[in-house]
């Protein structure tokens, strides 16, 4: 752990410390909440963080700090619990459709993992799927495409279509091909009648959006199918 992550998380067992203390008489006005005013610094530089002022202590959200010092915060929802890991950085949680996806749906889901990862950026590598598709490597393009699919669907089943007819591909459907490398996989943003447009990422782990395959081009490619998780 570092040393600023070590400061961080002895002030939290501080304020912890400080909520159970104080009078009974007083805990109705002790534990109101009312939002502080005070700026917030990490290494001399000022931070934009949610804050409320409960007791005379100022409390943060945990995956604001976790944020601004950059450690692990995971939630699971299976056992409710909040997970802390300093030895990973911190990871922005990735939107989940909460219902059953539409094409809408999707190209919304797309667009928040767009704010979170804009071009350039690095996703987190490799990145581990639960969701049993067909990439277990978590890493260069098929390890976006895998988390690009899983914060659209969730865990919804996959399903494999080789040559797939041109209406069969819709947005966040996943598309791969043969190349020199053995392989690519692309994820559909959107469709024309003529060309897809797509997120994908490459040997850098680094990612992009408005790529452009035209169909015709891909008809042609060996290896020509798609991975789609629309229930049918």
């Amino acid at each position: 752990m570092s040393r600023k992550q070590g400061a961080i998380f002895m002030g939290l067992g501080i304020l912890a410390g400080l909520t159970l203390s104080g009078p009974a008489v007083q805990a109705a006005d002790y534990l109101t909440a009312r939002p502080s005013s005070q700026p917030i610094y990490v290494d001399g530089l000022r931070v934009s963080m949610t804050a409320y002022n409960i007791g005379g202590n100022n409390y943060v959200r945990l995956r604001d700090i976790g944020r601004a010092v950059d450690f692990g915060v995971t939630y699971d929802a299976a056992t409710n619990s909040v997970y802390i890991d300093s030895t990973q950085p911190y990871q922005e949680e990735i939107p989940v459709t909460p219902s059953g996806p539409t094409e809408e749906s999707v190209q919304a889901t797309l667009a928040q993992l767009q704010e979170i990862y804009p071009n350039g950026a690095l996703f987190p590598t490799p990145y581990r799927s639960t969701s049993g598709g067909p990439y277990s490597q978590g890493i260069h393009c098929s390890g976006w495409a895998t988390l690009c699919s899983d914060a659209a669907f969730g865990n919804l089943p996959w399903r494999r279509v080789d040559s797939p007819s041109w209406e069969q591909i819709r947005p966040g459907d996943l598309i791969r091909y043969d190349n020199s490398s053995n392989g690519h996989v692309v994820v559909v943003a959107k469709k024309t009648d003529e060309y897809i447009k797509v997120t994908e990422s490459g040997l850098n782990n680094k990612v992009r959006w408005g790529g452009q395959y035209f169909k015709w081009w891909l008809e042609e490619q060996p290896g020509y199918a798609i991975y789609t998780r629309y229930p049918q």
